[in-house]
């Protein structure tokens, strides 16, 4: 039998650690009469009220894929193993540093366990 290198016990112990909540949106917009993109931001299936710490960081650069450089300002780190985040969907904070913050990167730990994100606050 195989176990797992980190004791799912562990995580339960943990919630103290996790004092906020986090939701995760994807923009599934329109386009006005226009053309222009009208943003409309829904929550992401399986990615509502996640238990999250956040916090500011040290102002780390993040490359994005069209070669721009941003500074993250927060840190956000999740209870939980979510692939799926990417760089074009935003998490809202309710509790300590609660806001809406810009998805820069997201990172899943090696052991399938937490997930990073660095963040960039928009409100």
């Amino acid at each position: 039998m195989t176990r797992p290198i980190i004791d799912p016990r562990f995580m339960d112990e943990m919630a103290n650690y996790f004092p906020s909540l986090c939701t995760i949106q994807k923009d599934v917009g329109t386009v006005d009469d226009h053309g222009m993109p009208i943003e409309d931001w829904q929550d992401v299936a399986g990615h509502v009220d996640i238990p999250c710490a956040h916090g500011p960081s040290k102002g780390t650069e993040v490359k994005r894929p069209d070669q721009t450089y941003v500074v993250s300002n927060y840190t956000l780190s999740l209870e939980g193993y979510y692939p799926l985040i990417t760089e074009k969907m935003r998490s809202v904070v309710t509790g300590p540093n609660s806001g809406t913050y810009e998805i820069l990167l997201a990172q899943s730990s090696s052991h399938g366990v937490t997930t990073r994100v660095l963040t960039r606050k928009v409100t």
